[in-house]
């Protein structure tokens, strides 16, 4: 289990910088131009769409960003800014496995200053096979974490995997 948290305080380390790229950070303010101002369940709904299904507000995310495994023996970690920057290059290569979608979806709305984090899970103690996003609700004095996977097609903002178990790691947006 060490080397699950170890990876999942890794992968937030990443997007804890990305909160603060001018590419992440000028891609959460175009997702969500038509939210109205102070609307957190709205820009939280604007991000979610915009991964999962797709946004014309972006370069290269149309159609979202596709699920797509990471070779069985590596696990590769790719920043936000970089999976932006590939997608705009390239719209074909928009995809990602879950800590893919999870990094974006988390340094998307760290950079419009929501506290967010990761979560692993798996069916046994011990084994996770699964990361997906949380975002602490509201902005401002958060009362709970609410689940964003992405890459589950009957999953909305809110949506959990079924019982298992977690792993958390939270990044505090300053």
């Amino acid at each position: 289990m060490s080397s699950q948290k170890k990876a999942l305080e890794e992968l937030a380390k990443l997007i804890e910088a990305s909160t603060v790229d001018p590419l992440v950070r000028n891609a959460a303010l175009a997702i969500t131009h038509d939210v109205d101002s102070r609307d957190d369940e709205g820009e939280v709904q604007a991000i979610f769409d915009a991964v999962k299904s797709g946004t014309e507000q972006v370069a290269g995310l149309s159609k979202g960003l596709k699920y797509m495994s990471d070779p069985r023996w590596a696990d590769f970690f790719t920043s936000p800014a970089r999976i932006l920057k590939q997608s705009a290059t390239h719209p074909s290569l928009a995809a990602g496995d879950c800590d893919d979608h999870a990094a974006l979806i988390c340094a998307l709305l760290g950079s419009l200053g929501f506290v967010t984090g990761l979560r692993a899970w798996g069916r046994q103690k011990g084994e996770f096979t699964h990361v997906y996003a949380v975002v602490a609700m509201p902005k401002i004095g958060p009362k709970e974490f609410i689940g964003l996977d992405t890459t589950v097609e009957e999953s909305n903002v809110g949506w959990e995997p079924p019982k298992g178990f977690v792993l958390t790691a939270i990044m505090d947006a300053k």
